[in-house]
């Protein structure tokens, strides 16, 4: 039992920012959630400075990258360009072009067809300038709905 909690703290604490965690934890006391609104501008600023997430945490290091990439050959679209303020690896994707398009955009990766993912709030992590996506907390509307229609007689 020690061992799973362990494990899992390891977990949160990889993937998690302290900061992510405390905001974590007050979301489900309030039962709000991390809502994303807004869409894509096509800036190209979200595939020139990203990070990439495996085996449960954030990339830190080249060597964890070249495993990926070993795994996920696709993945080597890829190049590190530097760390953020947390220690994690920041890439950018050789297949984002001048324009800020993606070249093979029908079939660009999951990760890519995922972005902006609300985790994103919990590593510290904040959208790039400029970007058309937005990141709030709040009670889902189905929520909302849900429990007024419990309130409902009959």
């Amino acid at each position: 039992m020690v061992k799973n909690y362990l494990y899992s703290a390891f977990t949160w604490l990889n993937k998690f920012s302290l900061t992510g965690i405390i905001r974590y934890s007050w979301l489900r006391i309030t039962g709000r959630e991390i809502l994303l609104s807004g869409t894509c501008r096509n800036c190209g600023a979200c595939c020139r400075r990203i990070n990439l997430e495996a085996g449960g945490g954030w990339v830190r290091t080249p060597e964890a990258f070249n495993d990926i990439v070993r795994e996920y050959p696709e993945y080597d679209r890829f190049a590190i360009i530097g760390t953020d303020t947390q220690g994690f690896l920041l890439f950018s994707c050789s297949w984002c072009t001048e324009e800020g398009l993606c070249r093979d955009y029908g079939n660009r990766l999951s990760i890519c067809r995922k972005f902006p993912d609300t985790s994103l709030v919990f590593c510290g992590g904040s959208l790039p300038a400029g970007c058309g996506y937005r990141l709030s907390s709040g009670v889902p509307f189905a929520k909302v709905l849900q429990k007024a229609v419990k309130r409902l007689p009959g």
